[in-house]
């Protein structure tokens, strides 16, 4: 009977804050999204993140995974710091043993195969590739069970977020930054050493019906290649709103081209059964964006397909290739003393796509201006450092400090990943750009995005294509002088965004930390008054109201 009761008990709710500190909280913050606010569209913003599930039955099903540890109830449920996809609980037992629970928000991917796709990619990473991810210990991709919600119960993460340590970065010795630099280059030497035949998402085979196991290159000597096979794509732009009960190509792929080509086609098979004319007042406050203009812009790029493949190379971009979807500092677990590497979280969406297409600098080590990837080029301090204010010369410090960082990636990898360097190079390279603007490109209003880029490609058409046969697709006068005005007043807005970044570090989306909001709302009312004071006359304060960034948007 005191078993029954224990199990039964609620347990001591709390939550992280943003600085580390924990607070109590209801059990309805649990489901509600509370770490930012958006400054527009933030009804939708949140309801796509409020997460209902039966609490108990979470606990239980967390006890009977580790009751061969002891456990037998659950004490506590801390609520960690909140990410854009996914609830994250960390429950203690009453032995102490403690089990990390994490949930997927409504708007992370589609059902089962998001949940199903992260923990077969997972197993893979961990019994084919060495990779350390912490070890799940029990999960569900049916919402239909009793949590009422899908979920992944696994291992708590030893040592520590590297974000919980970068304030201290500056401080290491230059030894253990190029350390922790060669760990991560090294995590992706063993993901590019591994070529896949085909595009897609990892899963177990009992989840796809019919399925074939998984092919890689080289392909490991035992039969555990067995256990996995390839299946859709769960990136939530194939899946979003209408899409997801449409039949569209979502993998798998069965080379480059192909994957190029259907993320047009299915954006053509959506705007034929869903799209409406709608207003783009940076491109007029009259005429509405026609659904035909979409579609003949999207029979261009079929067009222009044939070159958003890059060129094969001796270094072999072209496969597919395992990749982490979003490596920064919160992803990354440390031991404090030693400096390295415990696990690697968070592979959720993690796709197996061409290496050109998903390659990058891991957001912690990213530069936020262009770097030059000639390594025999450093930055310097000024030639007047020492003449500078004190709070000049920190930021000249830390501009300098961050190139370097980047370039010390850049050059580790050179040195020990030669597969991913070759990747990089062709990084925002104008045949790339079209293919990843264009999902859900009618939804996110970017055709003007999507137009530039085909643009582009037509006009360096004589350096892309090595046959140099004519191109295929042009562009009349009237379309580029549309499309010139359209820049203009996009301008316009990228000012803005660019102001709010900078001074307020508010990123295009709206998103803020909960306690800013007042102050980034009062500022943005007072800029926007000034925005469309400032117009001569009322066709162009019509304009300014229209184009100003930040205020509620339809879902088209």
């Amino acid at each position: 009977m005191q078993r029954t009761s224990h199990a039964l008990a609620m347990p001591l709710l709390s939550a992280v804050r943003n600085d580390g500190t924990e607070e109590d909280i209801s059990e309805e913050d649990l489901y509600r999204y509370k770490r930012h606010r958006w400054v527009h569209n933030e009804s939708r913003r949140l309801s796509e993140r409020y997460l209902k599930f039966d609490l108990q039955q979470l606990l239980k099903a967390a006890v009977a995974a580790i009751s061969s540890q002891g456990a037998r109830y659950c004490t506590k449920v801390l609520k960690c710091k909140e990410g854009l996809n996914n609830k994250a609980y960390l429950l203690t037992m009453d032995n102490g043993a403690e089990v990390f629970a994490k949930l997927p928000n409504p708007c992370a991917g589609p059902l089962f195969y998001t949940t199903a796709s992260e923990v077969a990619t997972r197993e893979f990473l961990r019994d084919v590739l060495n990779i350390p991810t912490p070890r799940i210990i029990a999960w569900s991709a049916d919402r239909n069970n009793p949590v009422r919600a899908e979920y992944i119960l696994e291992e708590k993460a030893p040592g520590k977020p590297l974000g919980r340590l970068w304030q201290d970065w500056d401080k290491w010795p230059m030894k253990d930054r190029i350390t922790m630099i060669a760990q991560i280059v090294e995590i992706e030497r063993k993901l590019a050493s591994t070529k896949f035949v085909k595009s897609g998402c990892i899963y177990f085979r009992e989840d796809i019906p019919d399925s074939e196991a998984l092919m890689t290159n080289p392909s490991p000597c035992s039969s555990i290649l067995e256990r996995f096979t390839l299946g859709p794509l769960v990136e939530k732009e194939l899946w979003r709103g209408e899409k997801v009960s449409m039949d569209i190509n979502r993998g798998p792929y069965e080379g480059p081209q192909e994957f190029v080509k259907a993320m047009a086609e299915n954006e053509k098979k959506f705007i034929e059964a869903h799209a409406r004319p709608r207003m783009n007042y940076a491109r007029s406050l009259t005429e509405p964006e026609s659904p035909d203009e979409m579609l003949d812009l999207l029979d261009r790029y079929l067009q222009l397909a044939p070159v958003m493949v890059p060129p094969q190379s001796s270094d072999d971009t072209h496969s597919p290739t395992l990749w982490h979807p979003d490596l920064h500092l919160d992803n990354v677990f440390v031991d404090p003393e030693s400096k390295q590497i415990t696990h690697i979280i968070d592979f959720q969406s993690a796709a197996l796509l061409p290496l050109f297409y998903q390659c990058g600098v891991p957001t912690m080590f990213r530069h936020q201006e262009p770097v030059s990837g000639d390594m025999t080029i450093w930055p310097k301090r000024p030639e007047n450092y020492h003449s500078l204010e004190q709070d000049e010369k920190e930021m000249i410090d830390s501009l300098i400090g961050s190139e370097c960082l980047h370039k010390y990636y850049l050059a580790i990898t050179h040195n020990k990943n030669p597969r991913h360097w070759a990747a990089l190079q062709l990084q925002d390279d104008v045949r790339t750009q079209p293919t990843c603007i264009v999902q859900n490109v009618w939804k996110d209003c970017d055709v003007f995005f999507l137009r530039r880029a085909l643009i582009r490609i037509v006009q360096g058409w004589k350096d892309l294509c090595l046959d140099s046969y004519p191109c295929p697709v042009s562009f009349n006068e009237q379309e580029l002088a549309l499309f010139a005005h359209e820049e203009e007043n996009r301008g316009y807005v990228s000012e803005i965004l660019t102001l709010f970044r900078n001074n307020w570090r508010l990123p295009p989306d709206g998103s803020i930390e909960s306690a800013r909001f007042d102050e980034i709302q009062n500022e943005l009312t007072r800029m926007r008054n000034a925005f469309v004071g400032a117009a001569d006359n009322e066709e162009d304060r019509l304009l300014a109201e229209k184009l100003w960034p930040y205020q509620d948007t339809t879902d088209i």
